[in-house]
């Protein structure tokens, strides 16, 4: 299977504003929280399997400073996404808002099309990515939610709370543990019963992977954000993280990281079978 069958697409759409929470008044007495809990998490399963059948576009910022803060690196990447067999595929389309010259669009389209063969061939090769990915039906079941409350987001309904790292939560991997280090709040869209929104602080440090590239100290400020499509599942639209990191030989330096998806569509592969979005209960 070649990356352009994957990468046909039918629908398109364009990611919307960013607007913050706003109080309400009114009280969550009357939440059922762990049916409420369980049935957000049932619907993020039904999402994550429903994951390859959309196609979206990343544009991604990273800016990175010394210890003094003079800003040392800045660079733009816009990146076409699809999901192939569960699997994250990315395909670099430009850099610092260039197109890829032909010899360099030949290259990304060459590796992909290998990590196709790769997962078709049933093996499941190594993402270098993972550790800074965060999945929500992982979070979902890494933290304990405590202080429901009714708030309003983007003139929606949503119960927030509060979350810190579950103690009985077993990381199944070094990109697991990650959500062992996490604190903040979260937003559930009222009637879809899908994540909307989080803020979240580091409470510890974090090596990624491992410690072999970089540390993150404590106190790095990540938020993260999905809107509504296609009337009925919410998608990422933008995540934004600022970290103080400390590398080999004690090189100490600040990154702010900005990933804005847009251009979300559905798209067919003859091969795959479509599954049912999710829906309210």
């Amino acid at each position: 299977m070649t990356i352009s069958r994957i990468l046909r697409v039918a629908v398109w759409f364009a990611a919307g504003a960013l607007p913050l929470f706003s109080q309400s008044a009114s009280n969550a007495d009357t939440l059922d929280v762990p049916s409420l809990l369980a049935r957000v998490r049932d619907h993020q399963d039904q999402i994550d399997k429903v994951r390859d059948n959309f196609t979206y576009s990343e544009l991604r910022t990273h800016v990175e400073s010394d210890s003094k803060g003079k800003e040392k690196k800045r660079e733009t990447r816009t990146y076409q996404v699809t999901f192939y067999q569960h699997r994250k595929i990315e395909r670099l389309v430009a850099k610092n808002g260039q197109p890829l010259s032909a010899d360099e669009s030949g290259k990304e389209q060459q590796r992909n099309e290998k990590l196709i063969r790769q997962l078709d061939a049933g093996k499941n090769p190594a993402d270098p990515e993972a550790d800074r990915r965060l999945r929500l039906a992982t979070f979902l079941r890494a933290e304990r939610f405590t202080h429901p409350r009714r708030e309003q987001f983007r003139g929606r309904s949503v119960i927030a709370f509060d979350f810190s790292p579950d103690p009985s939560f077993t990381p199944a991997n070094s990109s697991d543990s990650f959500y062992k280090h996490m604190a903040g709040t979260m937003a559930v869209d009222e009637a879809d019963l899908q994540v909307a929104r989080l803020d979240f602080k580091l409470i510890s440090a974090f090596k990624v992977a491992g410690g072999a590239f970089f540390e993150m100290k404590p106190g790095a400020v990540f938020a993260w954000e999905q809107t509504r499509f296609f009337d009925q599942i919410w998608l990422p639209t933008r995540s934004e993280m600022t970290f103080d990191g400390r590398a080999v030989l004690f090189y100490n330096f600040t990154v702010h990281d900005t990933i804005v998806f847009s251009d979300y569509g559905r798209f067919n592969v003859d091969t795959q079978q479509q599954t049912p979005m999710p829906k309210p209960d």
